[in-house]
């Protein structure tokens, strides 16, 4: 075992990163650089004193840096690198998932209540680059069902790779109502949880999330229109009248 380890200062400052004591940063580099050793060398190489070596190991033992080898005296033996980062990965990504399991059971009811609480909004909306922006902003915060209706469906909102990654992270149930026909619908009712109906004449559409948000696209020659709002009788009501028509449409 070398004496007197130098730590580069960058080593040292990312080991802190990752939690390490300036000691504990120093045993754990010079077992990397030098092998196994026992305390006594462990203390010399890394300049750390005796009287807090052992400590130093058992609190690198416990967290998953340092092996102990049996046998008189016990030898210390630094693991891999790339092993620590990733079982330090795993357990920083299991408690985040725990904390945030935990975060969004305290303050989800409080966000509710004000949510509850808020007046409606009711707002109109321009032109189709305006419009898709709105539908993507409801597909995100949608948790349950999303139902769709219109003449033609806009290619950005049928992209397979849009909506294949929202029924990968949500399990969502897409209903669509369209007069179009064609290769892209097609692909769409491959998609789990995804049904397409027909029906013909079908006059303006909109979007539905959840029953709780509503997007009202009017028909028009020139520049779409759109009317979104969060406004529950209304959303309600749109849903009515979707299922009316759903019932009235024929299966693809």
């Amino acid at each position: 075992m070398k004496s007197g380890v130098m730590l580069p200062e960058k080593t040292l400052r990312l080991l802190k990163d990752f939690g390490l004591t300036e000691y504990e940063a120093r045993v754990y580099t010079a077992l990397v650089s030098g092998g196994p050793s026992t305390a006594g060398g462990l203390s010399e190489a890394a300049n750390v004193p005796y009287s807090r070596i052992y400590d130093i190991l058992s609190r690198l033992e416990r967290r998953g840096w340092v092996e102990i080898q049996s046998g008189r005296p016990a030898r210390y033996k630094g693991k891999p690198p790339a092993e620590v980062i990733r079982l330090l990965r795993i357990e920083r990504e299991r408690r985040l998932k725990e904390t945030g399991e935990e975060i969004v059971k305290e303050l989800e009811p409080l966000y509710e209540q004000r949510a509850e609480a808020r007046r409606p909004d009711i707002w109109v909306i321009r032109g189709d680059r305006n419009l898709m922006g709105k539908i993507g902003e409801m597909l995100a915060r949608a948790q349950v069902e999303v139902l769709l209706s219109g003449p033609s469906l806009p290619e950005e909102l049928l992209s397979l790779e849009v909506l294949g990654a929202l029924q990968l992270a949500k399990n969502l149930t897409f209903r669509v109502i369209t007069s179009e026909r064609g290769k892209r619908i097609k692909k769409l009712k491959a998609l789990p949880n995804f049904e397409v109906r027909y029906r013909k004449p079908l006059f303006g559409g909109g979007v539905i999330m959840d029953g709780k948000e509503v997007l009202l696209i009017l028909a028009s020659t020139g520049e779409r229109l759109g009317i979104w709002s969060n406004e529950v009788g209304l959303a309600n009501f749109a849903k009515e009248y979707f299922e009316y028509l759903w019932k009235d449409s024929v299966g693809r």
